[in-house]
């Protein structure tokens, strides 16, 4: 029994030292993860879920995380601007996973993986090389070759696309043809991601959180922000 005690008295302590190294040495969540990039602009309210933490608002300078989930509310918008300076805005009831971002600053090689599930998004191409580049919707697959375009996901999928600048290659999920939208041209595909349809005009989505930010606010914001 007095064997038992001294013993309990000797280890507690000990384990106690363990568990505080191990919080310091590996920190929980996205706490342990570099950041990838970081918020430019909200309108109204946007928030993030990075891998293992829970959903929470993010703000202004808020970094974000490869594998965290951001997303918009109604009328809401959020601008983030990855480390190679790739422009990525989200606008009303837009939800959108950052799969993965690997960018090398010297040869501006590496990989940058998005996924859209719901909503509308603009995408401007930064330093990274782009056949890194992909971008995924319910039913479609999209290839950049330096571009400024936005996307609209329906509720049930389908994907439309506008392109302003440059091109993007625009690719069914199940199995269609693949497709090279330019400037100034559209792409539409169905809700099965069975075919892609081009458009030889096509308009950008009229959501005012993809706008630039407005010259004469000298903290950059779009719209309203908090």
């Amino acid at each position: 029994m007095m064997q038992s005690y001294f013993r309990n008295l000797t280890t507690e302590p000990l384990m106690r030292c363990l568990l505080l190294l191990a919080v310091l040495i590996f920190p929980a969540g996205a706490q342990a993860a570099d950041s990838i990039g970081a918020v430019k602009a909200v309108v109204e309210y946007a928030y993030g879920s990075p891998p293992g933490a829970s959903r929470k608002p993010i703000y202004i300078d808020d970094a974000v995380f490869a594998q965290e989930v951001v997303e918009t509310i109604s009328q809401g918008a959020l601008h983030i601007l990855f480390s190679d300076d790739t422009d990525l805005r989200l606008g009303s009831a837009t939800t959108v996973t950052l799969d993965k971002f690997v960018y090398n600053t010297e040869t501006n090689g590496g990989e940058l993986v998005a996924s859209m599930s719901r909503g509308v998004f603009r995408f401007i191409t930064g330093k990274i090389q782009k056949q890194g580049v992909s971008l995924r919707t319910p039913t479609t697959h999209i290839g950049i070759r330096g571009t400024d375009f936005t996307v609209v996901v329906a509720e049930d999928g389908a994907t439309q696309v506008a392109v302003a600048s440059g091109s993007v290659v625009v690719t069914p999920v199940n199995g269609g043809a693949a497709a090279a939208v330019t400037a100034g041209q559209g792409a539409t595909v169905d809700a099965a991601g069975n075919s892609v349809q081009v458009s030889q005009a096509a308009a950008a989505p009229n959501d005012p959180g993809l706008a630039d930010p407005d010259p004469n606010d000298p903290s950059g914001d779009v719209g309203s922000v908090h």
